[in-house]
């Protein structure tokens, strides 16, 4: 079997940008977005600047459950300060 799309040139990368959503998700998923939002701010200080910008600019525009005032320049704190309050974990080994 041929894959007919192998022989198409990739589409140019596009330059990423806010985008006028929010993400919908079950309440007894929102664990699983709370890691996934504490494994990039872990690793923030690795991200381009522009990513970061984006990132912090798409978190201000998105909707919560919970309404509450979020700007900018707000959650850029937040980032900025809880990555120095980032505390280690010890490893539990898995369960048998």
């Amino acid at each position: 079997m041929t894959n007919r799309h192998r022989f198409l040139a990739p589409a140019p990368p596009q330059k990423a940008e806010v985008v006028a959503k929010t993400l919908k998700y079950r309440e007894h998923e929102e664990h699983l977005l709370r890691r996934i939002a504490s494994a990039i701010v872990l690793h923030w200080d690795q991200l381009p600047d522009d990513l970061q910008d984006l990132i912090i600019d798409q978190a201000a525009a998105v909707e919560d459950r919970d309404p509450a005032p979020h700007e900018a320049r707000d959650i850029e704190a937040f980032v900025r300060n809880v990555r120095t309050a980032a505390v280690g974990k010890t490893a539990t080994p898995p369960a048998n």
